[in-house]
């Protein structure tokens, strides 16, 4: 069995945090004790003096984690900009072994932790790493979230080719808040490298920023198989 799954995205709000969770929850209700990890966020609020990430909040809360906020999500920033500027604005370094540190722990304590990243796979971090770093380092395959938008396929074809081209294994795509048809998914599976793992339909009870999951869980589990992201 993998020891984890890493979410990407195609590109911003294409609902990598709403996709994190389903999975997250779909493998505990398979059973596994699961972690959540959201190694770097923008765009956070401040509440009671502290800088809290909505998408941390959403995937503890789906499956009811226990686990410290400063573990789930070791570099939280204000701004909802690129990370290496909301730090560089904000004054503060990013500290990368703190990411390292949390994921060990966070390894050491589950049987199966997903972690969503920062926007799409070249996303920098720092002034020498890159979203991407940050998968090989963890050694986990990949599942590329992409939605129902003009550009996709472009994105998503462009996010698996440099995929490979960085030897990441990729588990496949899964197709998010899809509304139109599904021409432009026949034409992702066309061309695409990786298996497309399934479609969600866009769903008005979701949303992470009021940690509404209606029924994207059960959706989920019925869509997707979730074995195909499990088993190594």
């Amino acid at each position: 069995m993998e020891k984890g799954v890493f979410v990407t995205g195609s590109d911003t709000e294409v609902g990598k945090t709403v996709i994190a969770g389903a999975i997250a929850a779909a493998m505990r209700a398979h059973g596994l004790d699961v972690g959540v990890m959201k190694p770097v966020a923008s765009g956070a609020k401040e509440i009671n003096g502290k800088l809290v990430s909505e998408d941390a909040v959403y995937l503890k809360k789906i499956i009811d984690s226990s686990d410290d906020d400063d573990l789930v999500n070791p570099i939280c920033l204000k701004l909802p900009i690129a990370p290496t500027i909301a730090a560089s604005i904000a004054g503060v370094p990013i500290d990368v072994d703190k990411i390292w540190k949390a994921y060990e722990e966070l390894t050491n304590r589950h049987d199966f932790v997903v972690v969503e990243g920062v926007g799409g796979l070249m996303v920098p971090i720092n002034d020498t790493l890159f979203v991407a770093d940050l998968v090989c380092k963890m050694d986990l395959p990949l599942v590329i979230v992409c939605k129902d938008y003009l550009g996709t396929i472009n994105h998503t074809l462009l996010t698996l080719e440099y995929a490979k081209s960085r030897n990441i294994r990729i588990k496949g795509i899964v197709i998010n808040m899809l509304k139109n048809g599904d021409d432009f998914v026949r034409e992702i599976e066309k061309y695409s490298s990786a298996p497309i793992l399934g479609t969600i339909p866009f769903k008005e009870n979701v949303s992470v920023e009021n940690c509404a999951y209606g029924d994207i869980v059960e959706h989920f589990r019925r869509e997707i198989n979730i074995s195909k992201i499990m088993r190594k």
